[in-house]
């Protein structure tokens, strides 16, 4: 199925990227689409990109979660909100060998949160690797915002990417980011960045995957990975990832208005 094909994409993007294609990286959280990561450690061989890796997806466990946040009707208000971060809380801690963080901040007087998932890196953990989807969603109806595409597909594959990268233990540290309020402006994830900064250096962001509306179309569609030019070395190095272990069709997206 198409959802476990751009999972693996996703895996294989943290996982199989070599060290070279990590060059003049300086960009925020904001600029930086996607992740390049060394192969994990030795002593970590079973999550080395491989299709036994792959194996671990359950694309029935993605249509689950997918189907949960749907079922909710919205997730645009503050109770549509509260209930998915309730779900996804409950499924995170199902999950050992991570390290789950619960950023909270205010929007109009009522708390949000945001989760951050940590997979501790070995060689390189000083240097991070980001991934990240948001859970709510927007519509023009008050009430009617289900938002399978937009963006619980995308909320589903890093979900999913926790639970089958839990135990590993890469080069670099991993960071899965579940957000809240994308769609009122990027609230969360400004919020969230604002409160690692004094902590995480720039320069020691690797880079960041934007993993939004995925999934959408059948199995014959291609897979778009867009970032800006001085960043096109990152979009190299996951799509001949993606191309070596699955099936997917990679269609490079390069120019200023990404991001």
């Amino acid at each position: 199925m198409n959802r476990t094909l751009l999972l693996g994409a996703a895996l294989l993007a943290l996982g199989a990227c070599s060290d070279d294609t990590a060059e003049d990286v300086d960009a925020g959280l904001a600029d930086a689409l996607v992740a390049d990561a060394p192969a994990p450690d030795a002593t970590s061989a079973a999550c080395a990109p491989s299709t036994a890796l792959l194996a671990r997806v359950d694309d029935k466990r993605m249509l689950a979660d997918l189907n949960f946040l749907v079922g909710l009707g919205e997730r645009r208000t503050h109770d549509g909100q509260t209930k998915a971060a309730a779900y996804l809380r409950k499924e995170l801690k199902k999950l050992s060998g991570l390290k789950v963080r619960e950023h909270a901040y205010t929007m109009a007087g009522k708390g949000y949160v945001n989760f951050e998932v940590t997979i501790a890196g070995g060689a390189k953990a000083d240097e991070f690797v980001f991934m990240g989807a948001h859970y709510d969603s927007n519509s023009s109806h008050a009430t009617k915002a289900p938002g399978a595409d937009d963006d619980a597909s995308g909320t589903a594959t890093v979900l999913e990417a926790a639970r089958v990268l839990a135990g590993c233990k890469p080069a670099r540290t991993v960071r899965l980011l579940l957000f809240s309020n994308e769609e009122k402006g990027t609230v969360g994830s400004q919020a969230y960045v604002k409160s690692i900064k004094a902590s995480l250096p720039v320069s020691k962001l690797v880079g960041y995957l934007n993993v939004d509306m995925v999934a959408f179309g059948p199995d014959t569609e291609d897979l778009d990975l867009a970032t800006k030019p001085k960043y096109a070395s990152f979009v190299k190095g996951i799509g001949d990832a993606v191309e070596k272990w699955t099936k997917l069709k990679v269609k490079k997206i390069i120019n200023d208005h990404c991001g």
